[in-house]
Order: structure tokens, then C-alpha cells, then sequence
């Protein structure tokens, strides 16, 4: 009995104990779920207000896209970004004016899209190969893309550059167009237009090349002729009548070169020499040609030249002389009586440059003052009368002003109508100190030519007057002469006989100086043979037919009318 009391007391406490623990447990159970539900309350207002902040910063992004996506729009240029793929990511209206179309090009590549446009698969080649580009060379690159959209060319400036992240790698690509259809196909027609110009004065070139071979080559004869006449023996009024006769071809002459010059300096042909000359020789032969004719006239022609200027100086020699051409005859031409005055003083020098300023003052009819602004200007007289009453082309200034600036040098004029005018230009030149008289001792051949003598020169001219005037100005050296018509001629001649020098004419029917030049040439090589001293003869002044003269194998070049210098020069150098 007892032991059941105490098994039950024992049992009554542990479910005391055990009833205790479970309202220990509703408790703490009660406790939790009130934890949780004040934590759950917490969260979902937690989540409210991450919700609204997440709302409120899409809406901030969509404004702010919205806001860079309306500029984007807005500006007049294409544009599009893409990733580190090649693949869009933004498109702009202007590059693609269809919104479906801009939708679905996102994630997209270009062959995607040419493939959906129609495109050929060029176009996106092309600007893969442009991505490339700015991969290898980290740097905006640009291109001009043409498109063929319904039978247009449409002509875009595209401009691809790279954007980097922190790490330097690239992160996206922006590039953008302009359509410059109009200025494209603008250009193309300018370039159209050049070319056409380009034509136009190649033609003009080569017309002039014709028409002055077809004038040269009798005034060739006139001058030629003239010259032997003069050198020998006649009375005193037939002297008369060959000086005019030689003033007049001379004249000719000038203003055949004068247009010859002009077209030169049109086309930007115009190239300038630095070569040693005799300057006093120079101004000396200026002062002869004119000689003539100011004695006719009653004028005092004098020269004023500096004693401090070198007698050898280095420079364009053929243009100053040129230069003095056209100034001393421009004065000549307006001064009836008077003088004619040729100054010259040095304005700076050291030891090897030296800058003269020359001066070509006459008394003649001057020029009015209203009118000295446009002396330079191409085919401008004083008035409409002017090239009535005293001839000329109206050339002669403006060709001189573009040799002296060319040369940089400087000219201008002054002048009073009635008092006669006075035409300044100053030219720099470089000398050698040391020079002394090498160029004349170089030309010491000048005086003595006897050595020609005896010497087998074959000439090659179809014109008989011009076969006349270079026989005779070769007769006094005594060679052994032979003269042919054409150049099949002359190769004809060359494969029977040696000849110690040869004049070819470039023109000639049959086969011309180029043909034969080149065939000889060819013959030359293929037999192992020495080769024949050719000089090619022109009425042709032009640069370019002397060059192709040369290229095609001649050995020197002779410029009808030809100077009885040049033909020394020619034959010192090739015979002596």
C-alpha cells in the first residue's frame, strides 16, 4: 500500500512537472509566434518599401532613359550601342525609323540586320571589320559606307569608338552617322569636274604642242636663215632689213613662248632651276637684243649693274632672262623716245646668298593710275586701243610676276601717265665664293670646235628649210654631213655607217624621232653595240616632250629655233 502512494506521489510530480513544461511550452510556443508574426509584419512592410523604392528607382531609370533616348533621338545623326559582342543594345529613330523593327534588332548583330533588310552581306562584313579596327587600335575609328535602297546610293559618314570599363577592357562600342549623300555625291561630281578640267587642259596642252610645232618649225627656218645672212657678207641697207627681220621673228618668237608659258603656269608645270651663270653675260645679251631696236627708235638703252654682285651667280637663269625679256620689250614697246634704264642693287648678302633688287625704268607713256592695279593681270592692257597701237598678248607681266614670285621674289610698279614708269622686282640667288671663272673655263670649248672636223653627223629632218639653216650652221665646222627625211631614213643609214653623232627630229612622217630612237636603242642592245650620241630636234618647247624625248633614249635635246650656243654646247659635248 505504501509503495503505491509513493508511486503515485512520484507520478503526480512528474505530471506536475510535465504540465508545468507544457505551459512552459504553449508559453514560449505563444512567444514565437508572436515574434514571428511582428517579424512577418516587419517584413512585408519591409518588402512594401522595397517594392516602392525599386518602383520608385525604375521609374527614375525609365525617366532617365527616356529622357537620354529622346536627346539621342534628337540628334541629326545615327546612332546606335553595342556590346562587347557586336550585339545592339541601343538603336536610335533616326538609324531605324520602324519601332518593331528597333525592338527586335536589340541583342542583335549587323548580319542579323542585314539579313533582314536585304542588305548585301558586305555591309556588315565591312563594319565587323571595322570593329576589329577599334579592338586592335583602341582608338575612334571612321569610314564612308555606300548603300544601294531602292535603286538610291545613299553615302553615311559612320564613326565606330570603344568605351572601357575600370578595367581597361572595352565595354561597349557607340558609334554614329551622318548621311552625306549630298556633299558625297557633290564631291564626286567636283571630281568629275577635275577630271573633265584635267582633259580639258591636257588637250589644251597637247593643241598648244601641235600648233607651236607648226609655227616654230618655219620660224625656226626665218630665224636660222636670218642668222647666216647676217654673219655673212652684206651691204649696209640690206643690215637694216635683217635686223628688222630678226627683231620682227624674234618677236614672234616671244609671243609664241609667251603663251607657251602661260599655259605651263595654268597647269602648275612651271618648275624653277638653280644652276651657275654668268650674270654680266646675261644682262649684256639682254642689253644686245635690244640694241637694235633702241637705236632705231633714238632711245638711250643703258645698264647700271652693282660691282659687288657676283660675276657667277646660282639661280634660273632662263627665267630672269625671260624676266628681262618681257619688262625690257614692255618698255620698248611704250617708249618712243627717251631712255631705258636697267638698275640693279643689292639688298642683302652674306657668304653664300645674296638677294639683288633690279629695275626697269623707261620715259615712255607711263600708265594711268587708275590702271597700275591691273597691270599683272592676264590679257589686261591700259585700255582697248593699247594692243591695237602697240601689239602684244597682254601675257608678258603676268607670266613675269609668276617666275619672280615663284622664285621668291617680289615686283611692283610705278608709273605716272606721260612720266614714264618703273617696274622693281627683287630675286634671291646663292653664289660660291670660291666659283671664280669654272663656268667659263668649263665653256672654253666655246672658242674652239675644230676637233668637229672631219666627224660623221647624220641629220634626220623632214623640213627642208630646217635641213637648209642646221647644214648651214654646221658647214663652218667642217664635218662629213649627211641629211635624211624620216626616221626609217636614218635607222637605214645607221645599220650601213657608223656616225659619231646623230640629230633626230621628233616629228617626222614615216616614223618619227620616238619610234626610230627606241628601234635603234633596241637594236643597239641586242648586237652589244656602243651606243650612237642622239640628239633629239623639236619645234616642240614644252617640258614634257623633252622628258619623253629623253625616257625614250635620245641623249640631249635641241629646241628649234635653235641657238648657235646650244648647237656649240651640243657638239663640244658629244665630239670633243
Amino acid at each position: 500500500m505504501e509503495d503505491f502512494e509513493k508511486q503515485t506521489r512520484i507520478l503526480s510530480r512528474a505530471l506536475d512537472r510535465e504540465k508545468k513544461a507544457r505551459k512552459e511550452a504553449e508559453k514560449l510556443l505563444e512567444d514565437r509566434a508572436l515574434e514571428l508574426y511582428k517579424t512577418n509584419i516587419e517584413l512585408q512592410e519591409l518588402n512594401r518599401s522595397l517594392e516602392q523604392k525599386v518602383h520608385d528607382r525604375a521609374q527614375e531609370v525609365s525617366k532617365q532613359r527616356s529622357f537620354y533616348e529622346t536627346i539621342l533621338n534628337q540628334v541629326p545623326a545615327e546612332i546606335i550601342v553595342a556590346d562587347r559582342n557586336q550585339r545592339y543594345i541601343f538603336i536610335s529613330e533616326s538609324a531605324v525609323k520602324d519601332a518593331q523593327m528597333r525592338e527586335w534588332l536589340i541583342g542583335k548583330t549587323d548580319f542579323d540586320y542585314c539579313q533582314k533588310r536585304d542588305l548585301p552581306m558586305q555591309v556588315a562584313q565591312e563594319r565587323a571589320s571595322r570593329y576589329q579596327e577599334v579592338r586592335n587600335n583602341l582608338k575612334l575609328t571612321e569610314w564612308v559606307e555606300r548603300i544601294d535602297r531602292k535603286g538610291k546610293e545613299l553615302y553615311y559618314l559612320r564613326r565606330l569608338l570603344p568605351l572601357f570599363d575600370s578595367d581597361d577592357e572595352i565595354q561597349m562600342f557607340i558609334g554614329y552617322s551622318l548621311d552625306i549623300t549630298k556633299s558625297e555625291k557633290y564631291r564626286l561630281e567636283l571630281i568629275e569636274a577635275r577630271d573633265i578640267a584635267q582633259k580639258a587642259t591636257s588637250a589644251k596642252s597637247e593643241f598648244l604642242s601641235k600648233i607651236s610645232h607648226e609655227i616654230r618649225t618655219p620660224l625656226n627656218a626665218i630665224i636660222g636663215l636670218t642668222n647666216i645672212l647676217m654673219s655673212e657678207e652684206h651691204n649696209n641697207s640690206q643690215d637694216h632689213y635683217l635686223n628688222s627681220m630678226k627683231y620682227s621673228a624674234d618677236s614672234l618668237l616671244g609671243i609664241i613662248n609667251e603663251v607657251l608659258d602661260f599655259s605651263k603656269i595654268e597647269a602648275g608645270k612651271i618648275t624653277f632651276e638653280s644652276i651657275p651663270f654668268n650674270f654680266r653675260h646675261l644682262i649684256q645679251g639682254i642689253q644686245q637684243t635690244f640694241e637694235f631696236r633702241a637705236n632705231e627708235l633714238g632711245i638711250e638703252l643703258k645698264t647700271d649693274m652693282a660691282p659687288e654682285i657676283p660675276r657667277i651667280l646660282e639661280g634660273d637663269r632662263v627665267k630672269l632672262n625671260q624676266i628681262f625679256l618681257n619688262l625690257v620689250g614692255n618698255a620698248m614697246k611704250f617708249t618712243s623716245s627717251g631712255y631705258i634704264h636697267i638698275k640693279t642693287e643689292i639688298l642683302e648678302k652674306d657668304d653664300r646668298k645674296i638677294r639683288i633688287r633690279f629695275c626697269v625704268e623707261d620715259s615712255g607713256i607711263g600708265i594711268a593710275e587708275d590702271k597700275l592695279s591691273k597691270v599683272f593681270e592676264s590679257f589686261s592692257q591700259e585700255g582697248d586701243d593699247t594692243t591695237r597701237k602697240y601689239g602684244g598678248t597682254g601675257l608678258g607681266l603676268t607670266i613675269t610676276k609668276k617666275f619672280i614670285e615663284g622664285q621668291d621674289g617680289a615686283i611692283w610698279v610705278e608709273s605716272e601717265q606721260g612720266r614714264g614708269s618703273r617696274f622693281i622686282f627683287e630675286l634671291p640667288f646663292t653664289f660660291d665664293p670660291n666659283h671664280k671663272e669654272n663656268v667659263e673655263k668649263q665653256k672654253s670649248w666655246s672658242h674652239d670646235l675644230s676637233i668637229v672636223s672631219g666627224k660623221r653627223i647624220l641629220v634626220a629632218e623632214d623640213n627642208l628649210m630646217n635641213q637648209l639653216v642646221l647644214q648651214k650652221m654646221l658647214e663652218k665646222f667642217e664635218p662629213q654631213l649627211e641629211m635624211v627625211s624620216n626616221g626609217q631614213q636614218a635607222i637605214d643609214r645607221l645599220r650601213q655607217a657608223e656616225y659619231d653623232l646623230v640629230f633626230l627630229d621628233v616629228q617626222m612622217p614615216i616614223k618619227d624621232g620616238i619610234k626610230t630612237i627606241q628601234e635603234w636603242r633596241n637594236h643597239e642592245a641586242h648586237h652589244l653595240s656602243e651606243p650612237t650620241a642622239v640628239v633629239a630636234l623639236t619645234a616642240d618647247a614644252f617640258a614634257e616632250s623633252k622628258q619623253r624625248a629623253l625616257e625614250a633614249g635620245m641623249d640631249d635635246f635641241l629646241s628649234k629655233p635653235i641657238e648657235i650656243s646650244e648647237l656649240r654646247r651640243v657638239l663640244a659635248k658629244f665630239l670633243t
